[in-house]
């Protein structure tokens, strides 16, 4: 009889201190570092696996000059260097790590910018030829050397970029309403899009230019998606309900719904220790989400609007940019108080 209580109480208290360990795991997970005043506007970002250089878009101040580029030194976070852009601001960013190339989507003049990274250089600004066009989104296809870049419509379009040429080769057409989230497989040669308006999953076939399948997201409003090409999972932040879905790549099965700070935007995820970052404009945090139990590891508040998110994949830091509250407001009205970490970088330390 003593024998079988020994034994139990051992396996309980065996059981409690794997518990307690997960819990102590979870509770150490990454925390923020610092955060730096980088420039006005900030918008994606992006880091360079090569030398670990952080790169940020700042549209600057609306009506006044001096949109770039800003590079980051990726462990202080101070500016090293600067790309003018002029009066053509990028907002979101890609890089192609092989070519050297940085590109930048510019919303409002509806165009592309191929920076060469080594001199700093526009080397061209690309457009469409259409009229009007949105352009949001870009993933970069090494493998392919082609770049898409998410044109925002009813319907939307997605272009593709000969990297070789720097030029725009034709779209991928039938992109649903409110394109807006890329995701690219090299390896199996296709491309996810997240339709934001309708709800749903878009697929295509990057050889052939056709769209293969379609599935729900699992969500409302999806606006950026993750792929885990190992595991054969899509990660898409749901702005409008502060959830993150996990779906089966291949079948478009909704894995799991985990709710995370408020209004998700920025989703980013690390295959070498299987973890899901997402930054919650609203919720003024980054998540950390364990990629195996899909339990919340952490919430890390950041104290402005967490927009987008990046990780470097060989040594696990985290870089978020932190949006600022808009200053323009009706006639009559007081404006918003500045948040004190708007227009911020933020480091996160494994």
């Amino acid at each position: 009889m003593f024998t079988i209580n020994f034994r139990r109480s051992y396996f309980r208290v065996g059981t409690l201190a794997l518990a307690m360990a997960s819990v102590t795991a979870m509770s150490n997970a990454q925390t923020l570092s610092k955060s730096a005043k980088v420039g006005a506007g900030l918008y994606e970002i992006a880091v360079d696996h090569r030398d670990g250089a952080v790169y940020v878009a700042s549209v600057g101040q609306q009506g006044k000059p001096g949109a770039c580029v800003y590079k980051l030194d990726p462990q202080t976070l101070a500016v090293t260097d600067s790309i003018a852009l002029g009066e053509v601001p990028g907002f979101g960013l890609g890089i192609n790590q092989k070519t050297r190339t940085l590109y930048t989507t510019n919303t409002r003049s509806n165009s592309v910018h191929a920076i060469d990274l080594k001199t700093g250089k526009i080397v061209a600004t690309i457009t469409n030829g259409a009229e009007r066009s949105h352009t949001r989104e870009v993933a970069v296809d090494e493998k392919a050397n082609k770049i898409y870049v998410s044109d925002v419509g009813d319907p939307s379009t997605v272009w593709v970029i000969d990297g070789k040429t720097n030029q725009y080769a034709y779209s991928l057409d039938g992109a649903g309403k409110t394109a807006t989230g890329l995701a690219v497989d090299s390896d199996k040669g296709l491309l996810y899009v997240t339709a934001m308006g309708d709800n749903e999953v878009l697929v295509y076939h990057t050889k052939t230019r056709e769209k293969i399948r379609s599935f729900p997201s699992g969500s409302e409003s999806p606006i950026n998606i993750a792929l885990d090409k190992k595991g054969d999972r899509l990660f898409v932040t749901d702005s409008k309900n502060s959830v993150l879905t996990v779906l089966n790549a291949s079948s478009g099965e909704l894995l799991q719904k985990i709710t995370v700070g408020e209004n998700p935007i920025g989703v980013s995820f690390d295959a070498a220790r299987n973890r899901i970052y997402t930054a919650n404009r609203q919720g003024k945090s980054l998540t950390v989400v364990d990629g195996s139990s899909y339990a919340v590891m952490k919430t890390i508040p950041t104290e402005g609007l967490s927009n987008t998110v990046a990780v470097h994949p060989k040594t696990g830091t985290v870089y978020v940019t932190n949006k600022q509250v808009g200053t323009r407001v009706r006639e009559g009205q007081t404006p918003p108080t500045p948040l004190p970490n708007g227009d911020t970088v933020s480091l996160i330390t494994p």
